[in-house]
């Protein structure tokens, strides 16, 4: 009886929580990019309760910036309060980047990025396009939570129709080769098209808020929607766990400072989710000789296994709500972008998913070695019923942690109309 006595006392005289600690002084230090930057974009504050969770959570803010080359927190716990330290490597880069492709249509692509020359820790970049389809310009910074992006599109090319209501794809960089698969289309338009993209959007936490205006105008040589097709649109996009690529500062072994944490192996699985919300309306108002209104939404899941191999599940839909021709669904918008396509079906409204498994066959301080199986379906609705456009394949690709963009080969075969396509991969098929 007296040792149960002993013991109780011992139970009531120890607290029954341990008090929480908080956010003590945080001590920043870089080499170049301004360190009151570096302490905006750190979520923790001075005050905060100092969770392991979060703090994990708050590195990998600064990890996302992609300019540091190397980074070192630690800690120092004091009369409950938990310091943290900072040591930021950064510095700055320039670096163009060029490529021509020749063969059914000759493409010219230069772009030159930018990295941390104004000590902000803003990216820049300016690219340009050229082929016999016409040209293309676009340049954009991101400063802290705020991008800026303008771009100017113009196309002088063909639409090429064929049965079931597929049509060729276009644009300045495309160099599909519809009509050495499919030969003569049923019949063709000639197409001038004009567009001037301006975009604004703002970072907030895991949300992305943006309005973009596009000025455009469209003539065909046939009876169609000619004339002017301005239109703004809203849009919201929330991202969780979800990480940025490297960037181009790769090259210069900026954004690589998470690559040891990378190439090991996760203590569990992790889990990561994206959603995207678009609202598009144009009509006198803005400029436009039709009524124009469209609404996206997309979205994402991904399951990354303790080897850090991943799957992927998307989900997209689009309605273009009687919006007129050049502003109608295009299949091809509702797929992952796994796939590569020659043909592609245009509608009113559609829903497309994709699942894919991202499997990693060798990890190691160079790169990554890595092969992604893909199945992609799509539902357009076109002349009086729903149309299927679906897609098998995978890439093998090599990503250099130098070098942000993959190289390899993709294999697309096209399940809706028994076309396959083999393309190179380089940050993209050309």
């Amino acid at each position: 009886m007296k040792k149960l006595f002993c013991l109780l006392l011992l139970v009531l005289s120890c607290p029954l929580h341990a008090q929480p600690q908080t956010v003590g002084d945080i001590h920043i230090t870089t080499t170049r990019i301004d360190p009151a930057v570096v302490a905006r974009k750190f979520p923790l504050k001075t005050g905060d309760t100092f969770i392991p969770r979060l703090y994990e959570e708050a590195q990998n803010k600064l990890h996302d910036m992609r300019l540091f080359k190397k980074l070192d927190f630690s800690t120092q716990p004091h009369d409950g309060k938990v310091d943290i330290s900072i040591n930021a490597q950064d510095g700055y880069y320039f670096f163009p980047l060029t490529f021509f492709s020749s063969g059914d249509k000759d493409v010219f692509f230069l772009s030159l990025f930018e990295g941390n020359f104004l000590k902000k820790g803003e990216t820049a970049f300016a690219t340009a396009g050229i082929s016999d389809d016409g040209y293309s310009f676009s340049g954009g910074i991101s400063l802290e939570d705020n991008f800026f992006l303008v771009s100017f599109t113009k196309l002088d090319t063909q639409l090429r129709f064929y049965d079931d209501f597929w049509s060729s794809t276009y644009g300045v960089l495309n160099v599909a080769k519809d009509k050495d698969e499919y030969g003569d289309p049923l019949y063709q338009w000639d197409m001038r098209d004009y567009k001037l993209r301006l975009l604004y959007a703002r970072t907030l936490g895991d949300f992305n808020l943006f309005l973009s205006p596009e000025f455009k105008n469209v003539s065909y040589n046939t009876q169609a929607d000619a004339g002017n097709h301005n239109q703004w649109t809203a849009g919201l996009s929330y991202r969780r766990n979800i990480r940025t690529s490297a960037g181009m500062g790769a090259l210069f072994g900026f954004g690589l400072s998470d690559k040891k944490k990378m190439l090991a192996d996760l203590p569990a699985a992790q889990y990561a989710y994206a959603a995207d919300l678009s609202f598009t309306w144009g009509g006198k108002w803005s400029g436009a000789d039709y009524d124009i209104t469209k609404l996206s939404a997309t979205a994402l899941w991904q399951a990354e296994t303790r080897s850090r191999h991943t799957f992927f599940l998307q989900l997209k839909g689009q309605n273009a709500y009687g919006s007129p021709f050049s502003d109608q669904i295009l299949s091809t918008d509702l797929l992952g972008g796994q796939g590569r396509y020659r043909r592609l079906i245009r509608g009113s409204r559609g829903a497309g998913v994709t699942v894919s498994f991202l499997y990693y066959l060798l990890r190691d301080n160079m790169g990554l070695l890595s092969l992604q199986p893909f199945y992609e379906l799509a539902y357009v609705y076109a002349g009086g019923a729903y149309r299927n456009h679906s897609g098998a394949g995978a890439t093998l690709a090599y990503k250099f942690w130098r070098f942000p963009f993959p190289l390899g080969i993709n294999y697309t075969q096209n399940l809706s109309d028994n076309s396959h396509t083999v393309s190179f991969v380089a940050g993209g098929s050309f």
